[in-house]
């Protein structure tokens, strides 16, 4: 069969719905129809801001006729280049959708569930921040972190989550991270994590009921019993943590400003406090650990140590 014959607005006018009825008809019979199509379909399936494949078209047929304008000049553009131009939208859509990120984000005292592309669940706490691709999730599944989010992560290919200070890689389990301000911490609920340092890519390997932090660059390791964080259930618990840590902790529960200028923040605490109640909170983090303070009405506390 014969390459089917056309003129350079041809491409312009189909996808525009512009054609005649015989001139369809035959283009359907040509060799050419099949690729064309195939072009076209895959490039409408595509969500590209702004973008209008007719007014490309058109552009060109325009820009061809301006050239054809002048007397015995041939014409410059063939049809070839309408094709080229159908493949760019293609290109162009394509490498949008695979650059393209989902970010997930909450504010003081917010937590968010997110559920990702292979049904595996992310539940973020306040002041934290996920990025991923979505584009070839199930062999790429791979997150950036900033914050504190606890993962039940879904059987499949290895899953990563990438911070400042270390990344954690699985293939199946629950897992809770916190990498906040020089601080990073992972509990491991369920199944086994490898734990990689990004300061001398040491790596530790966490069995359930097991956890690693890293505190002023030195890895600290200790167990615990809980089966999930208590901060999901509405109280944030601590084992022998950096104050500096339990108290960025409670300005992300109660969007207030704590003043700490005046106590030594590299004192250890253990214990939690309720997400409902700041003063109740405040009390019962700040006495035990012999500190007073005052909180006035602009949401600001300053923490002194007791005269005591």
């Amino acid at each position: 069969m014969e390459p089917f014959k056309q003129d350079e607005s041809f491409l312009a006018r189909w996808i525009a719905g512009e054609l005649t009825g015989e001139e369809l008809e035959n283009f359907r019979k040509s060799e050419d129809y099949a690729l064309y199509n195939k072009i076209n379909e895959a490039s409408q399936s595509l969500r590209v801001p702004e973008f209008n494949k007719a007014q490309v078209f058109d552009k060109i047929q325009e820009n061809t006729l301006k050239v054809n304008h002048k007397p015995k000049v041939k014409r410059l553009v063939p049809a070839w280049v309408y094709a080229a131009a159908a493949i760019l939208v293609l290109a162009f859509g394509v490498f949008y959708f695979t650059l393209r990120e989902s970010q997930y984000t909450t504010g003081y005292s917010e937590q968010l569930a997110v559920v990702l592309p292979d049904a595996s669940k992310v539940q973020l706490n306040a002041n934290s921040e996920l990025h991923f691709k979505s584009f070839n999730w199930e062999n790429n599944r791979v997150l950036e972190l900033s914050g504190e989010a606890f993962f039940d992560v879904e059987k499949g290919e290895k899953f990563k989550v990438e911070t400042a200070l270390g990344f954690v890689e699985v293939l199946g389990t629950e897992f809770n991270v916190v990498a906040r301000d020089g601080y990073f911490e992972v509990q491991c609920r369920e199944g086994k994590v490898q734990v990689t340092t990004m300061s001398d890519k040491e790596k530790t390997i966490l069995l359930p009921g097991k956890a690693v932090r890293i505190v002023n660059n030195k890895l600290e390791t200790w167990t615990f019993k809980t089966s999930e964080p208590s901060w999901i259930t509405g109280e944030s618990s601590f084992y022998d943590t950096p104050m500096k840590q339990v108290i960025l902790a409670l300005e992300n529960q109660y969007q207030i400003t704590v003043d700490v200028s005046h106590v030594d923040t590299n004192k250890r605490y253990t214990g939690g406090f309720t997400h409902k109640d700041i003063n109740l909170a405040l009390r019962t983090v700040l006495i035990p650990m012999d500190f007073t303070y005052t909180f006035n009405a602009d949401k600001r506390v300053i923490v002194l140590k007791s005269s005591n």
